[in-house]
């Protein structure tokens, strides 16, 4: 019976020029303590070796397939599309899951029956340093603890910040019938279904623990502020002009929207300035507030994934 046969997890992983960080990435996706998964890489028109370190694993279980650069959006789409198990999981191909994730969101899906998509948070290293921040991924987000059960109040909390790590496992069925992310977005595609999952009355849960590894380096997406609040106005005029949604969400996208874009113009000054202070303390936060020593389960990982590199 192939591997894909017993499995109950299909990872999707998005790749463009991520040669460098691609083979930890995957190497902890199979150091994971269940064994029930297929990995689905889509090289999105990379430039340099990507697939090819992909495909070198020799592990039955791996799939790597090739498209031109359309974006992660579209790449996450067709591995969602080729997912042949009754879970997704997304993990980014610079970025590492702690050895119990897939275990601890099997168990969170099963006792939360009811819930479609299970989230977690991440510890944040530094690839120049190897320094663990104190502070992890999603904090400066203020996540709500505990989140909403209800999805209405979910959504009506996730719409004004995005709390939710990019690193999700979501009931398959569940994603299709959305249609999956929304290929107009190169940022912000994550938030965006996410979203659209629990404006669609479908609850969204809190997986116990701090589950991934977010490698911090410059030259990725997420890196690009600029870009990145573009992407997210762009999201609430999504909301606004496309949604099939009671007025009070839109209303609420119309006016998140327009405060970011008068933000971004410095129409109002003050507005402006408590923005910056904001950021500025946020900022400090996340970098220079780092661990002594990384935690226990952290160096093991990144010792167990960097082994990878020397076979």
């Amino acid at each position: 019976m192939p591997a894909c046969a017993r499995a109950l997890f299909s990872v999707v992983m998005a790749a463009h020029d991520s040669a460098r960080t691609i083979s930890e990435a995957i190497e902890s996706v199979r150091l994971q303590t269940r064994a029930d998964w297929e990995l689905i890489v889509v090289d999105d028109g990379s430039s340099d070796d990507t697939a090819a370190i992909a495909s070198a694993f020799g592990d039955e279980r791996i799939r790597v397939v090739t498209q031109e650069n359309r974006g992660p959006a579209a790449a996450r789409n067709v591995g969602l599309r080729l997912a042949r198990t009754p879970l997704v999981s997304t993990l980014d191909s610079d970025d590492l899951w702690l050895p119990g994730y897939l275990e601890t969101m099997a168990r969170t899906l099963d006792i939360e029956r009811n819930a479609d998509l299970a989230y977690t948070d991440a510890w944040v290293v530094d690839d120049m340093t190897g320094r663990v921040r104190k502070t992890t991924e999603m904090a400066y987000q203020r996540p709500p603890d505990p989140p909403p059960a209800a999805p209405r109040a979910f959504l009506e909390q996730l719409i004004r910040r995005n709390f939710v790590y990019n690193s999700v496992t979501a009931r398959r069925d569940a994603l299709l019938a959305l249609g999956g992310y929304d290929e107009r977005l190169w940022t912000g595609e994550d938030w965006e279904l996410w979203l659209r999952v629990a404006a669609s009355g479908r609850r969204c849960v809190r997986a116990p623990g701090i589950l991934a590894v977010h490698r911090d380096h410059p030259g990725t997406l997420s890196s690009d502020a600029g870009r990145m609040r573009a992407g997210d106005r762009e999201i609430y005029r999504i909301i606004e002009r496309d949604w099939e949604i009671d007025e009070e969400i839109k209303a609420l996208a119309r006016s998140l929207g327009r405060s970011m874009e008068e933000r971004s113009h410095g129409t109002r000054p003050l507005a402006t300035a408590v923005f910056t202070i904001r950021w500025l303390r946020q900022f400090v936060r996340r970098r220079t507030l780092w661990r002594r020593r990384p935690p226990g389960e952290v160096a093991d990982l990144l010792a167990a994934a960097g082994r990878v590199l020397d076979h």
